[in-house]
């Protein structure tokens, strides 16, 4: 079956329905959990498609503001496709005519640009009547950041049942640091288990004019940080993937009071759990040097999403895609970093696979992920969906 120039001719012709929807998602972000908007202009233009059976809130997905789009095909496995769809908490500096509408929240990640994607994948792939099966257009909130339960909508989507008859999923990000016409694609661990922690170095503080009467958390901490900062150059293998920073120290309000405690928190990431097992014990040491000290400690340790792992069919049907319809697209096989992306709830319940494919632009200024200055070239979409969609059909065509 000759699939592959429809796929790309359909692709294109949505050129100018990509642009307008990721533009109007881009100047109308919203944070996790709070997708509301988003989630209305989705589930608007899934109702728009023949044959398809739209499913909203939180029976259906786990979360209040998640959508999923179900077109079935007669008997055959069930594929799913996953966009996120939330915004994050950045002033935007860029100064283009879709600028974001609301101070202190952008597109700064490309989901903006993931919704079109998969909007456009579900109007293609209603057209290919010709394949039997049942697609599933997963609209995910809440990627970003964990609610007080420290739970991701990823995780709410797999506690709902949505996965429990899916084959396979697919998803891809948006990479800024290559420009289109590049991909990267990877199997097994691509990014990262991502934990947290909390700790506290006490001591009973004091005058600043007689620190010989007490314990200074302070000084005690300056020795902690030494030792968390060499955890991943001296503790763990240089073969292992992973990383410890500190992000926030916090300890004394005045001049002259030694503080009672010092607070520190951070991050650790790795590739395999026991490299995460042995970055939470190496850290646990770290602190426990106080005790030598007069000092006392506290720690925790926060379990967040885990390694994305990509299985390797799921990567073959991508590979094959992107070879079949840009063979002159670069693949660059290696991981994706230290970050981490929720999407690993989904690969660990069902074999998946996410790319990361090139959307930046020639010039050198600084638009990477995060940051206030974001963009993307939107000739990506069009590519993209043609890419995720051949990936679909591809797969479901073996059946």
């Amino acid at each position: 079956m000759r699939y592959e120039v429809p796929l790309m001719t359909k692709a294109r012709a949505l050129h100018s329905h990509l642009v307008a929807w990721r533009r109007y998602l881009h100047q109308h972000p919203e944070l996790s959990f709070q997708e509301k908007n988003t989630a209305q202009f989705v589930k608007e233009r899934l109702n728009q498609i023949e044959g398809m059976r739209v499913l909203s809130g939180k029976e259906a997905t786990g979360v209040d503001t998640g959508v999923v789009g179900i077109l079935e095909n007669g008997p055959g496995p069930v594929v799913l496709l996953r966009a996120d769809m939330d915004a994050l908490p950045i002033q935007e500096e860029n100064d283009i005519p879709y600028k974001s509408m609301y101070d202190g929240i952008m597109h700064a990640c490309g989901h903006d640009a993931h919704t079109a994607i998969l909007l456009g994948c579900a109007y293609l792939l209603s057209q290919q009547k010709d394949i039997r099966g049942t697609m599933k257009f997963l609209f995910q909130p809440a990627e970003e950041v964990t609610d007080r339960f420290g739970k991701s909508g990823a995780s709410y989507v797999v506690d709902s049942g949505l996965l429990d008859d899916v084959a396979i999923a697919f998803a891809l990000h948006m990479d800024p640091d290559m420009t289109v016409g590049h991909v990267k694609l990877h199997p097994k661990e691509s990014m990262a288990n991502v934990d947290t922690f909390q700790g506290k170095v006490k001591g009973t503080g004091g005058h600043g004019a007689y620190p010989h009467h007490g314990t200074d958390p302070i000084w005690m901490s300056s020795f902690v940080i030494q030792m968390i900062q060499g955890i991943t150059s001296r503790n763990i293998s240089p073969l292992s993937r992973a990383v410890v920073s500190i992000g926030e120290i916090k300890g004394g309000a005045s001049t002259n009071v030694i503080p009672k405690e010092v607070f520190i928190q951070g991050t650790m990431r790795s590739y395999d759990q026991e490299t995460r097992k042995q970055l939470e014990n190496e850290l646990r040491r770290a602190l426990s040097i106080v005790e030598t000290m007069g000092g006392t400690y506290e720690l925790t340790v926060t379990k967040g999403e885990p390694a994305l792992y990509n299985d390797e069919q799921a990567i073959f049907h991508l590979q094959q895609a992107i070879e079949t319809l840009y063979p002159t697209f670069t693949i660059h096989e290696e991981p994706y970093g230290l970050g981490g992306e929720d999407f690993g709830y989904i690969a660990e319940k069902v074999p998946a696979a996410m790319m990361f494919i090139g959307a930046g632009f020639p010039d050198k200024e600084k638009r990477g992920l995060h940051m206030p200055r974001f963009n993307i070239d939107e000739e990506v979409l069009p590519k993209a969906v043609a890419i995720l969609s051949h990936a679909t059909v591809s797969y479901l065509s073996h059946f």
